[in-house]
């Protein structure tokens, strides 16, 4: 775990300097024998640069602080799991779905839709339903400070509590995107940071069957599935696909015996693994 608590920025400005230093280091013939100090510097500082943002935007790293993304488990389990909602009315057509073959999600919510649509958010918590907090604005948390991170975390769990009387315990980082002062305010409110290991790209509306092959295909024992019931702040684009391929991935999936849970049950499995 990456325990120093700077700013992904700050870290690729100082990585920035040490290239540039090297590059000068090596145009100016400095350090050049017996090898190329300056080039190995500059090389290096860019590995470097690399490596951090891939930790920053990878669901699967652990380097600035531990993420979920499935669970290692011998049950034939998946959890469904619906990003930028509440959004009518693509929201009550997946629910609508859910309760028709009995399946259980996870819906994280962005606290300014939330907050639109309270009667929503209660059906949602009514039907079996878990709820996540993915900030009020969904805004990129790498380029906020952490005042407005916190603010962002904050405003939502009170949207969720207010509505539902309970706040959530889980959350997901609008793009996954998380650096060490990131992780150290999710940690601080005890909330555990969900990714996800199966991605459609359902958002970009390639069609219903990219969604549903992108989806089955990738699949395995304790997977958690990123798709969309919204559109962000400005809901605008449409669902509709979405909606459609959820319900051809539940039957695709009920089919090959797998069995759907809330992120909390693949959360408990992944503890029992641990």
């Amino acid at each position: 775990m990456f325990d120093i608590k700077i700013r992904l920025i700050s870290m690729l400005g100082l990585v920035t300097l040490i290239v540039l230093g090297g590059l000068i280091l090596d145009y100016r013939n400095i350090l050049k024998r017996p090898m190329r100090v300056g080039i190995g510097m500059a090389l290096g500082g860019i590995a470097v640069g690399v490596f951090l943002t891939l930790c920053a935007v990878l669901p699967e790293n652990n380097v600035f602080g531990r993420v979920f993304i499935d669970s290692e488990t011998s049950q034939k389990v998946v959890a469904l799991t619906f990003d930028d909602g509440p959004y009518s009315p693509y929201t009550e057509q997946l629910l609508d779905i859910l309760h028709e073959y009995n399946v259980p999600a996870t819906f994280f919510l962005i606290g300014q839709n939330a907050e639109k649509n309270p009667d929503l958010v209660r059906r949602i918590v009514r039907e079996g339903h878990q709820l996540g907090n993915h900030t009020y604005h969904h805004v990129d948390l790498l380029k906020n400070d952490r005042k407005t991170i916190a603010e962002e975390i904050d405003r939502t769990s009170n949207v969720i509590a207010a509505i539902t009387g309970t706040a959530p315990h889980v959350v997901r980082p609008p793009h996954g995107f998380r650096d060490p002062v990131v992780m150290e305010i999710m940690a601080e409110r005890h909330l555990q940071v969900v990714e996800w290991s199966v991605m459609s790209r359902d958002w970009t509306n390639p069609g219903v069957e990219v969604i549903v092959d992108r989806t089955v295909g990738k699949v395995k024992n304790g997977s958690i599935i990123l798709l969309h019931d919204g559109d962000g702040t400005a809901s605008e684009a449409s669902r509709i696909q979405s909606v459609e391929a959820t319900r051809r991935i539940i039957q695709t999936l009920m089919a090959q015996g797998y069995q759907f849970v809330t992120v909390d049950e693949i959360l408990a499995k992944t503890e029992d693994h641990t």
